[in-house]
C-alpha cells in the first residue's frame, strides 16, 4: 500500500511538472498538441 502511495506521489509530481512546462507553450502557440503529446509520451 505504501508503495502505491509513493508511486502515485511521484507520478503526480511528474504530471504537474509536465503541465507547468507545456501549458504556457500550448497557450502561446509555441508548440502544438501533437508535439506536446510526443513530449509526454517520451517522459511517461
Amino acid at each position: 500500500m505504501v508503495g502505491h502511495i509513493l508511486s502515485n506521489a511521484r507520478e503526480s509530481r511528474t504530471l504537474a511538472a509536465l503541465r507547468d512546462a507545456l501549458l504556457p507553450k500550448l497557450i502561446s502557440g509555441e508548440i502544438r498538441v501533437p508535439e506536446a503529446e510526443a513530449a509526454v509520451e517520451a517522459v511517461l
